[in-house]
């Protein structure tokens, strides 16, 4: 029998999809400073423009950023800052339980 799980935790799990790809969060956080077009963001990172390209769609479908055209430029901004602010909680308190797992009793 298939459990039947609400419809808002398979739209987080497809936001978490987008999320998992390094670059992805990479580009997040270059957006937090301020927006960028493809070309940009792609030179600063070190990838194709093709695959910067490619790695926006899928965080504008996941609905982290937004585009604006300009004439022929497209600019990207990032709508959802806070998710940035979760991983970097998430990322802290995982560091800190391994860390604690990691000592010794009695030394210190």
């Amino acid at each position: 029998m298939e459990p039947t799980i609400p419809r808002k935790y398979s739209l987080r799990a497809e936001m978490f999809k987008a999320l998992a790809h390094p670059a992805r969060i990479y580009i997040l956080d270059k957006l937090r400073e301020r927006p960028r077009c493809v070309c940009e963001l792609a030179a600063e990172i070190g990838l194709e423009k093709s695959a910067a390209s490619k790695h926006l769609s899928q965080l504008k479908e996941a609905g982290f950023v937004e585009d604006e055209r300009r004439g022929t430029l497209v600019e990207y901004r990032l709508v959802a800052p806070c998710v940035l602010d979760m991983a970097a909680c998430a990322e802290g308190t995982i560091l800190e339980n391994r860390r604690k797992r990691l000592e010794i009793p009695g030394e210190g």
